[in-house]
């Protein structure tokens, strides 16, 4: 978060930016959706939207909305979640832990929730969470889901524990928000960087 620190996006900006000049977006379109989220999923469905960009955050969505999908339901197809190839060398998979766990230390059940959670953090629990809420299992085995399994084919330089590289949910933020200002034409990719750390 140091100044000048926003010049360590702008490669990822400026890629951002070429993809988005390409017109391969329809950002007025995009405008339109009231419920981005849900919007853009029952879109994917009805078959008019060949490619949704998204997070595994969105794409944990669709198993339970495939029967809320009329034209999905009356034709399914079968889709999976690929990393983009945003590089030369292909895709990079950003994995980031979004599921904590506490135990109360006064507790007077402290062995028992202790236990409990040793349970809960073993690999098959972990990938049977992942599973019912159709998230990437923070597991070595991407196959328990074939919606994600692209991603465990990766070379291990291709994916990115974010809890490995320390860094914390501020600048993990604000790489983020640079990234939707530029997408959507908000600012340029020299704001952008030059905004870094105060980005809205």
């Amino acid at each position: 978060m140091k100044p000048g620190a926003g010049e360590y996006m702008r490669s990822t900006l400026d890629l951002a930016a070429d993809f988005i000049s390409r017109g391969y977006v329809d950002l007025e379109s995009c405008s339109l959706l009231e419920n981005d989220y849900n919007a853009v999923i029952m879109r994917f469905f009805e078959g008019d939207v060949p490619i949704m960009l998204a997070s595994g955050n969105t794409v944990s969505g669709t198993e339970k909305r495939e029967s809320q999908s009329e034209a999905f339901t009356a034709d399914p197809f079968s889709y999976s979640f690929h990393p983009v190839p945003s590089t030369k060398d292909g895709g990079f998979f950003i994995n980031s832990i979004s599921l904590g766990f506490g135990v109360n230390k006064n507790s007077k059940s402290l062995d028992m929730a202790n236990e409990f959670m040793r349970f809960l953090v073993t690999p098959s629990e972990l990938n049977e969470m992942a599973r019912a809420k159709r998230m990437v299992t923070p597991c070595v085995d991407m196959s328990l889901d074939g919606i994600y399994a692209a991603f465990g084919k990766l070379d291990a330089e291709h994916v990115i524990n974010l809890s490995e590289l320390g860094l914390e949910d501020t600048p993990d933020s604000q790489v983020r928000k640079a990234g939707w200002q530029v997408s959507n034409g908000n600012m340029t990719v020299d704001e952008a960087v030059e905004a870094f750390g105060t980005l809205e």
